[in-house]
């Protein structure tokens, strides 16, 4: 009898197990020769359900968007939290601020740096809009200063979040989360009334 395989499901394991394959070992993981090993694969099995090597890092960072981005939707929902608070943890979800939260940054890095071909938004990109929404929405709420310049108050938070989570990354014990979480605050109060 033929063995029946679930293709999604098979999928969806390859792309985990390349996540911590490249967690575990930074940009030598994005190889697909490296995930096939780690997933006890061939690579001509691994290109079965990803044509190249491009294709798997595209998906890997469609998953990492999409895990974030629901994340940050359920924060931004909430209307038991203050706007301000919501605004501050939406921006720190997309910090090294834990486990996950760093290795989610290592494998971001990592596959950025190998598939820079790659043609869809990067996570940075995602960040300035994320910070362009909390302007906006701060704004929208009558919160933010007439005098304020919003392109430059958008930049400098943009500029700030990734000289931050860099930072953070690869200096954690130099810097608490309390101490980011303060000067995100504080940078978002500057634009406020």
């Amino acid at each position: 009898m033929p063995k029946i395989v679930n293709h999604e499901a098979k999928k969806q394991l390859i792309l985990e197990i390349a996540y911590h394959n490249i967690q575990e070992l930074g940009k030598q993981g994005t190889s697909v020769r490296s995930i096939a090993s780690a997933a006890k694969m061939t690579p001509g099995q691994i290109r079965y359900y990803f044509p190249n090597q491009s294709a798997l890092l595209s998906e890997i960072l469609n998953m990492l968007t999409e895990s974030i981005e629901s994340n940050i939707k359920s924060i931004f929902m909430d209307r038991n939290i203050p706007l301000e608070k919501r605004i501050v943890d939406a921006i720190l979800l997309t910090m090294p601020l834990d486990k996950k939260r760093t290795a989610d940054m290592i494998v971001w890095l990592a596959v950025q740096e190998e598939n820079s071909t790659i043609d869809e938004n990067t996570m940075s990109d995602e960040i300035y809009v994320l910070v362009q929404k909390s302007f906006e929405l701060l704004h929208q709420n009558n919160k933010i200063k007439p005098s304020i310049d919003k392109e430059k108050a958008i930049t400098k938070m943009h500029a700030l979040i990734d000289g931050l989570a860099l930072h953070k990354l690869y200096q954690p014990k130099h810097l608490l989360n309390t101490l980011v979480e303060q000067i995100i605050t504080e940078e978002i109060q500057s634009w406020m009334e």
